[in-house]
């Protein structure tokens, strides 16, 4: 088989292609003293025509298709100087698809990239473009390295016998999407599929001690007919770094390069923060159980003095409970979105009075009417997962990335129990949809798609405008401190909307550049105002000063209960400080994370009788996780109600939180030998003392022997059973947890 080299005397990496397919075969690097490389056997799936319908579970899926597995090679390749260095051009033609395969050799960032440019004028419907890789490493003990997904660090890359999914840069569970191998005698091998536009499925398999595959859905999709030519970005590649240490800060550039990092001016509040969302109304679940905190407005006012003494300085109001949820009514409509007008100004009135800040979850996904309720739970009746509505479900962020079975059994449920609520209080047909057809997303025979709502298309400039002025109203009428977004990226499914089809996978992270423009009209009104979404991958950080912990919920389930645990994923309290530590050295500088252990989401979806994490755990090791989760770096929040059983630790954990303001150091977690495997440590260093949090989570007494910390200082919080200290020597009880202020020796 013959291969054509690509190489550049500016650039220390070079790629060898297959002649006859134009795929990639190797990746070599060089440098004055070290050479290595990594065989690459490339595959791809084009999905092209058929047509569409709408799926069970709402989005569409498509039908009589056609999957083109063949790509030849049609001319030589074609240099040319880029603004990122040198490019070559190779001509494809793709079971009849004319495309173009770019690959680059950085000056800077990665070393090199990999993207394909279809052709326009040509008669096709490009539903998706899949490729795989297989990658074959030099002989070594290799372990891989997936910052901020279901694996622990440094697992050896023959254990991961299983697809494990990768949550992409613009996902809803968060990470870079960075997969790292990485050996002692040959450095590393970086693979990035660095699309910020799509959100593609990316999976990880290992394949033996050197051997692994890479695959990546991309969920792009284009009518090519109607456009002159698009780039769709696979992945960039680097073999350059020689080990795990050196690779935070060189992919701190990484990101940099690509603007990504997150804003430097996020209100001085958040920090410490303790986050209480709040719902108003009720939840129906399984059409009988009802969940209601707080009926009315006036039960969450007569309740602040409580919450307050709690140590919670946020309240986070859920939008009114049955109706409408988070589904879309009316923004301009405060009495049936959140609650009576006069009231919710009155409740936050009460709220800054108290010291406390107030933020509202705003909705942006689509808008309710009978007629998309109807079709959602048609849908639901008619769907595979019909006959499992009355099934256990468990916490569906405890599963693989890219598993979803659980979750939707949950969602199926969930649409039934509230359609007769949503049905009942919306009009027959939103007046949206035709005072502002381009406003929703589309089929190719032009009718309005959704997954429960008729979904709006957040890349459409005019949409956000009229977005922007309902937070606008609701920050000045209210005077609230922020919003919590929630599910911007829900539509993550095609758009073949007239104006979107030449990019139809493009519009679920359109709300990225709405929020861009948000940002100083929320900062012009109030400074110290809070920007917070729900998806915590790196894209979604760009403007945000907060993200949700989606990333960390399978952490939750792992270190309780030792059947969930899978041989890639944390296996002990150690194991978790680790993965905490890797994934806050991958994350865009700046970034703030919300940590949570209850909230609506982990509450809605697990079956009624174990929705409390103190349902489905124990109570020592609910204070055990309260204590971890509570005292990582950036605000923790909870659910109202998730409080139960431990309202004498909130408080105490607030008040420590307040001293991690003053820290000297960064956080330090302690994951040497001689820590026990079963004992989660991290430490902070404020006014000449450190400030440590040590967690047991065994049945048994562990001692740590070598605290290297000197005095004990004071007792600033326990959770469980009384610890013993004594200098250089803490004694944990089975299941116990505290927080120590040590002299520094």
């Amino acid at each position: 088989m013959s291969k054509l080299t690509l190489s550049h005397p500016e650039s220390d990496h070079k790629l060898i292609l297959d002649e006859e397919t134009g795929l990639i075969r190797e990746i070599v690097f060089s440098s004055n003293t070290i050479s290595r490389a990594a065989t690459v056997k490339t595959s791809i799936k084009l999905q092209i025509d058929g047509s569409e319908r709408r799926a069970p579970t709402g989005g569409l899926e498509y039908f009589d298709t056609t999957e083109i597995i063949e790509s030849n090679a049609t001319s030589a390749p074609e240099q040319a100087v880029t603004n990122d260095g040198i490019e070559w051009r190779v001509r494809a033609n793709i079971g009849g698809v004319l495309a173009e395969y770019r690959y680059g050799l950085n000056r800077k960032g990665p070393g090199c990239t990999a993207s394909i440019i279809f052709f326009g004028n040509q008669n096709v419907l490009v539903r998706n473009y899949s490729l795989s890789m297989s990658v074959q490493l030099p002989k070594d003990s290799w372990k891989i390295q997936i910052p901020g997904n279901g694996l622990r660090n440094f697992v050896p890359i023959q254990s991961v016998t299983s697809g494990v999914g990768v949550s992409p840069i613009g996902g809803l569970r968060g990470s870079s999407g960075l997969i790292l191998a990485a050996s002692e005698s040959h450095g590393c091998v970086a693979i990035w599929p660095d699309n910020f536009i799509e959100i593609p499925l990316v999976e990880f398999k290992g394949n033996g001690a050197d051997n692994f595959t890479v695959a990546i859905d991309s969920n792009f999709g284009s009518d090519l007919n109607v456009i002159k030519s698009v780039e769709l970005p696979i992945f960039s590649a680097d073999l350059s770094v020689r080990n795990w240490d050196e690779f935070p800060e060189i992919f701190d550039g990484w990101l940099r390069a690509k603007s990504i990092t997150s804003p430097n001016n996020p209100p001085a509040w958040i920090n410490s923060s303790m986050i209480y969302e709040a719902q108003i109304g009720f939840s129906v679940f399984n059409e009988k159980f009802k969940y209601s905190p707080y009926p009315e407005a006036s039960d969450l006012i007569a309740d602040l003095d409580r919450v307050k003494s709690m140590g919670f300085n946020c309240i986070q109001l859920m939008p009114r409970q049955p109706y409408p949820s988070y589904n879309i009514h009316d923004y301009w409509d405060i009495d049936t979105s959140y609650g009576p007008k006069e009231m919710m100004i009155d409740l936050v009135k009460q709220c800054h009075s108290r010291g406390i800040k107030i933020i509202l979850d705003i909705l942006l996904h689509g808008v309710l009417d009978k007629e998309i309720i109807k079709r959602a739970a048609d849908g639901v009746r008619n769907g595979p997962y019909a006959h499992l509505v009355t099934a256990d479900t468990a916490d569906s962020f405890a599963a693989d990335v890219n598993d979803w079975d659980n979750y939707l059994i949950a969602w199926s449920r969930h649409i039934l129990d509230f359609e007769k609520y949503w049905y009942e209080g919306s009009p027959a047909i939103s007046s949206l949809v035709a005072e502002h057809p381009d406003w929703f997303y589309r089929d190719s025979a032009n009718n309005v798609q959704g997954v429960y709502t008729k979904a709006f298309d957040a890349s459409n400039r005019d949409w956000q405008n009229y977005f922007i002025d309902a937070c606008r109203f609701l920050m000045t009428e209210l005077d609230i401190d922020g919003f919590r977004f929630d599910a911007p990226s829900y539509n993550d499914f095609p758009n073949w909307s007239v104006w979107s089809r030449g990019r139809a996978g493009a519009s679920a992270l359109g709300c990225l550049g709405l929020f861009e423009r948000l940002r100083p009209v929320m900062k012009s009104i109030k400074s110290d105002s809070l920007l917070y979404t729900e998806p915590s991958g790196h894209a979604f950080r760009q403007s945000m000063d907060l993200n949700y912990n989606y990333d960390e919920q399978w952490l939750v389930t792992a270190i309780c209960d030792s059947n969930a645990r899978s041989p890639w994923g944390i296996s002990n309290a150690k194991d978790l400080a680790g993965w905490f530590e890797s994934r806050n050295l991958m994350l865009p500088r700046g970034s703030i994370t919300a940590h949570h252990i209850d909230s609506h989401d982990t509450f809605w979806w697990p079956s009624w009788g174990k929705k409390w994490r103190r349902e489905q755990f124990t109570m020592p090791q609910v204070k055990l996780l309260t204590l971890v989760f509570a005292t990582l770096p950036g605000p923790f929040m909870m659910f109202s109600g998730g409080e139960i059983g431990i309202e004498s630790l909130l408080p105490k954990i607030s008040s420590t939180k307040q001293l991690f303001l003053n820290g000297e150091d960064g956080i330090s977690w302690w994951t040497q030998d001689w820590i026990p495997d079963d004992v989660f440590v991290q430490s902070r260093t404020i006014a000449g003392k450190n400030i440590i949090v040590a967690a047991n989570f065994s049945n048994k007494i562990q001692n740590i022997n070598d605290l290297r910390m000197g005095k004990i200082a004071s007792v600033l919080v326990e959770a469980g059973e009384h610890c013993q200290y004594s200098e250089g020597k803490l004694t944990l009880p089975a299941l116990s947890g505290v927080i120590l202020s040590v002299e520094r020796n």
